[in-house]
């Protein structure tokens, strides 16, 4: 099998539709410790625009045709420490999102979370060895 890491697809932007990229945005940039890029405006927010900290560009875009359904793509989130993952959702938690449920299937915990578009995301702790 040949190399083709260089040419396979990468992500470069995590991009949202919403109708207040500026509540949005802050939350994100809450939970996953990015800064906001200081271009950013009431219609469109950039969080890590010049990745400072990250390879990854999230984009905040209002759209005022969003209804309320939340998106049908989430975000699985991880922290390598045991201590640490939960933290990722108490701090979403004070940022506006919302804890649904926890879950444990063997050996694996995640907890069900939304941000304040409704949009669905996990936490999860470290993979069991």
């Amino acid at each position: 099998m040949s190399d083709t890491s260089s040419s396979r697809p990468v992500v470069g932007m995590y991009a949202f539709r919403t109708r207040d990229p500026r509540r949005l945005g802050a939350f994100w940039a809450e939970v996953m410790e990015l800064p906001i890029s200081a271009h950013s405006t009431d219609d469109l927010v950039m969080l890590d625009f010049d990745h400072e900290i990250a390879p990854v560009t999230w984009m905040f875009e209002r759209d005022d045709s969003v209804g309320d359904e939340p998106s049908r793509v989430g975000l699985d989130l991880s922290r390598d420490d045991e201590d640490g993952w939960r933290e990722i959702a108490d701090r979403a938690e004070r940022a506006g999102g919302l804890r649904k449920n926890e879950h444990e299937d063997g050996g694996v915990r995640w907890i069900e979370m939304t941000d304040p578009d409704g949009n669905p995301f996990r936490v999860f702790a470290p993979r069991p060895s």
